[in-house]
């Protein structure tokens, strides 16, 4: 039987060292018409693994109810990769982050009474328990051990509940259900360093920027365990109303260079980002009103269409060389932690049974292009940096029993059949390469003609200039020299503007050359859209005949069955007069677009064009409808607040502003650990080394009645005490220095006259006196929907011939298009609509939203037709007008 252990070193299959070059690719995010596509490039690209989390929510998104089918076939998308000789590193949680709805975890879970989430509670463990039941045992036949190509198997998703009192029953309770399922490979896990590490499993670093410092510290902490970087960030994500972050593409290369220096096997987090379609798309704890975006393209190598990038190349450069001289790193390891600098030219050294690596880097020092080094015997080597800042040198490198590689001072690609060694360097540059003690140097060509060296000591180098290495494949058992891409076969090639060849080698030959006409690429022209048309007005705000179902106090989305997008809800209100009112959602999260009696008040909630103050509402005597479409914009997918409730779950008020007099902080030499929640108690440690500084408001109050505070922008953890009892605690996102926001109703706590509110700032040094100005005050002085009648009603696409006319209102659009295959990706860019969703032939693609910084929305190849069907839905009835289709093969942020 086969099997998978570990060493200090690397992983082994049957004793036999491998070394994971792996890329994140969630099936969830990707349609499965495209799967192969997208797993394909990645293989091309030199990867020889693919990461994907599980999504527990993606199967089960209502309870009871599993899909396995179609684009939720993770086994398919395994099998998949397998037959494309890729492994895979299962992810499944039960908590996966990934800025996915809820971190993967199901909506109707926050429904359960008495659920605790990420830790050794009864009621979450019982449903996880249930969900690894359905999805593992399914996916335990896929392991290397039984014949498959699933090599590794994560526990849970960045624990960062250092202290948490049942961490460890927690954490080893899931591996106990790994086990029981079948899983016999290795467990990894990821967690801070401060931590215990879990015993019987291999923690991983999730970096950006400090990797070599993270790979340091991990290697001294589990000296007898590989190195692995399960998360190494190519790009970062967006949200709606912020900018698109890209980052540098010779930069990702160059860090992903100086991680094999430490030894460590990486996995590109994302490699290909996909698209959060339909309402996966997650909130981000970054502040108050940050969602995600419909794209998850995440700047990533291969970009959200299928397009490959300037870091697609340039990472190819380094995935190669792991992939295809991994056999001579497997055996390496850090020679010691040692030194580093890291504003200039350093060197990272691996030594093994097979030899010796030196990493190069500048350190992103863009202006220091190349490097001199002696050899351990004193021989002076001149190294160039380019293209993207780093290189690896190998000395003394066993590359077969009767052939060592004494030096070289350019960078290998690979080493192929035994027999091609595949070195690349800067157009005309020196290069020296020794083999058994015999040193040649030959001038590195120019243009897309490898040179060949046929008999150097028995070998054959080969020789290429660093563009034409980045358009270098393996295929076949055939290097194939020039072309953009190549697919399933050599026949299926993509050739560089002008080319009128291509240059191959046979592993068992010698170099051949395959002429093509050189490629007529004609001006691709994107497919219009028809006119549209409106197909249908929501009628809610003003139809007294549509059935609503009743509802018998207020109530989130996931206790109404609606756990993703819009719902409706519908207040009947008394009123013995005519009165004006200030309406205040207290619980009711995200977004709601609010009517009385039909006429459209205005949207609560957070994001463009939303406000949570009192709206103004001119009530009739008599009978009043308050209607609402409540938007869920995503569920937070980290961080304590998980379990977020959605929807309109408390009353409605009308309400005033409280003016009260400003406060500033002062130090304080203690707080009481009870203000902290048991859950939230491994935070403990870390606060009390902290400063604490508190605010005191006085709230005056002729008479009882319920006040809402909320704040916004405060970078430090916060407690909120009334007359000296404790109403809420809210942690920093990402820590004390985090944005922290908040919103707390002072209800029972609250008396007759003079009321002490007291705020708790947890800081590294002085509070910031401004950080109280977003502080808010409001008086609810009448529930204006209690004892009122209550219903819901789903959102739905409205029937054929209904009504089309309506000011103010949500409406549906449609329009018609044709299409004939193309090798594009196909983009859709909204103009003159707001904000709203869209769907394709039936499909889901995702919600649109002007705010930027997403403007194009991926129309997948294998969701068209001949004759395609758009249809959109508009909050606030704006036509689309001038909205048009654009071929964009980097993806939505680059042209």
């Amino acid at each position: 039987m086969t099997t998978v252990t570990y060493d200090s070193r690397s992983f082994l299959i049957d004793e036999k060292r491998i070394w994971l070059v792996s890329g994140s690719i969630h099936y969830f995010r990707t349609p499965a018409g495209l799967w192969r596509d997208r797993l394909l490039k990645a293989k091309r690209a030199g990867l020889n693994c693919i990461s994907t989390y599980l999504a527990w929510n993606f199967h089960e998104s209502a309870e009871g109810k599993w899909d396995f089918s179609g684009d939720h076939d993770v086994e398919k998308f395994i099998q998949q990769a397998g037959e494309l000789g890729l492994y895979v590193i299962l992810r499944p949680g039960p908590y996966i982050g990934a800025e996915w709805d809820s971190g993967g975890l199901p909506g109707w879970l926050a429904g359960k009474t008495g659920i605790a989430y990420r830790c050794h509670n009864a009621v979450y463990t019982h449903y996880y328990d249930k969900y690894f039941r359905q999805v593992l045992p399914k996916l335990a036949g896929h392991q290397v051990t039984r014949g498959g190509n699933i090599i590794l198997i994560q526990n849970e998703n960045e624990y960062l509940m250092t202290t948490m009192p049942e961490r460890q029953n927690y954490l080893e309770f899931i591996s106990q259900l790994f086990r029981r399922s079948g899983f016999d490979i290795p467990i990894i896990n990821c967690n801070r360093f401060t931590d215990p590490p879990l015993s019987g499993s291999v923690e991983s670093v999730n970096a950006w920027g400090d990797e070599v410092q993270q790979l340091k510290k991990m290697r001294l902490r589990q000296p007898d365990a590989p190195l692995l970087m399960t998360e190494f960030r190519p790009g970062k994500l967006d949200f709606w109303g912020g900018r698109h972050i890209a980052r540098d593409a010779c930069e990702v290369a160059r860090r992903a260079l100086e991680a094999l220096g430490c030894g460590a096997q990486v996995n590109y987090y994302m490699w290909h980002g996909g698209t959060n379609f339909s309402f996966w798309g997650s909130r981000l704890v970054a502040s108050d009103a940050s969602y995600q975006t419909t794209s998850y393209d995440y700047d990533a190598p291969l970009a959200e269409g299928g397009g490959l990038t300037r870091k697609y190349y340039l990472t190819r450069l380094v995935n190669m060389l792991a992939n295809h001289m991994g056999r001579f790193i497997a055996g390496a390891t850090m020679e010691s932690p040692g030194v580093s600098i890291h504003n200039a030219t350093d060197v990272l050294n691996l030594s093994g049974p097979a030899g010796r690596w030196a990493i190069l880097t500048n350190n992103g020092r863009d202006d220091i292009k190349s490097a001199s080094v002696s050899l351990p015997d004193g021989r002076k080597l001149c190294v160039s940096l380019e293209p993207f800042g780093a290189a690896a040198i190998p000395v003394g490198i066993t590359l077969t029993e009767a052939h060592v590689l004494n030096y070289t001072n350019l960078m290998p690609l690979g080493f192929f059949g035994q027999k091609f060694l595949l070195l690349h360097g800067p157009p005309a540059a020196e290069g020296r390469i020794s083999i058994n003690g015999q040193e040649r140097c030959e001038t590195i060509p120019d243009g897309d003609e490898p040179k060949v060296i046929d008999d150097h000591q028995g070998l054959s180098v080969v020789l290429v200039n660093s563009e034409l290495a980045m358009r270098t494949w393996l295929v076949e058992d055939t290097l194939v020299f020039g072309p953009k891409f190549v697919g399933q076969s050599i026949e299926d090639v993509t050739t560089a503007a002008g080319a009128k060849q291509i240059a191959m080698i046979p592993l068992d030959g010698k170099l051949t050359h395959k002429k093509f006409k050189p490629a007529v690429r004609p001006r691709l022209t994107p497919p219009r859209l028809a006119m549209w048309k409106r197909l249908g007005v929501c009628t809610e705000p003003v139809d007294d005949n549509l059935k609503w179902q009743k509802l018998d106090r207020p109530r989130d989305v996931d206790h109404l069955g609606a756990h993703y997008g819009y719902l409706w809800y519908r207040i009947e209100i008394q009123q013995p007069r005519a009165v004006k009112r200030h309406l205040f959602l207290p619980e009711c999260s995200d977004r709601a677009v609010a009517y009385l009696n039909g006429k459209l008040l205005g949207t609560w909630g957070r994001g463009d064009g939303a406000d949570r103050s009192p709206m103004p509402a001119n009530f009739k005597r008599g009978r009043n409808v308050l209607t609402l479409l409540v938007d869920n914009l995503g569920r937070l997918n980290a961080g304590p607040r998980l379990g977020e409730l959605k929807g309109l779950f408390g009353h409605v008020f009308d309400a005033k502003p409280l003016r009260v007099k400003k406060p500033k902080p002062k130090a304080c030499e203690s707080f009481g650990k009870r203000i902290i929640p048991r859950q939230l108690s491994y935070m403990l440690t870390e606060m009390e080394k902290m400063s604490v500084f508190s605010a005191d408001v006085d709230v005056l109050l002729t008479k009882v009645t319920p006040v809402h505070l909320s704040f916004t922008d405060v970078p430090h953890h916060v407690a909120v005490l009334c007359n000296d009892r404790v109403a809420g605690f809210f942690p920093a996102a990402g820590g004390p220095k985090g944005q922290n926001y908040g919103d707390v109703m002072l209800g029972s706590k609250l008396k007759k006259g003079k009321n002490v509110v007291k705020l708790l700032f947890w800081a590294d040094a002085d509070v910031d006196p401004r950080v109280l100005d977003n502080l808010k005050f409001h008086v609810l002085s009448e529930s204006v929907s209690q004892g009122a009648t209550w219903g819901f009603r789903q959102w739905q696409v409205p029937e054929p011939g209904g009504l089309i006319v309506g000011k103010d209102r949500p409406a549906w659009y449609i329009t018609n298009f044709k299409y004939a295959s193309r090798p594009e990706p196909l983009f859709l860019h909204i103009i003159s609509a707001k904000k709203g969703q869209i769907f394709l032939n039936g499909h889901n693609v995702g919600r649109f939203w002007t705010v930027g910084p997403q403007q194009y929305y991926y129309l997948p190849e294998c969701w068209l037709g001949e004759e395609n069907e758009l249809l959109i839905f508009e909050e606030a009835g704006n036509t689309p007008s001038g909205s048009r289709l654009a071929f964009r093969p980097l993806g939505p942020f680059c042209d």
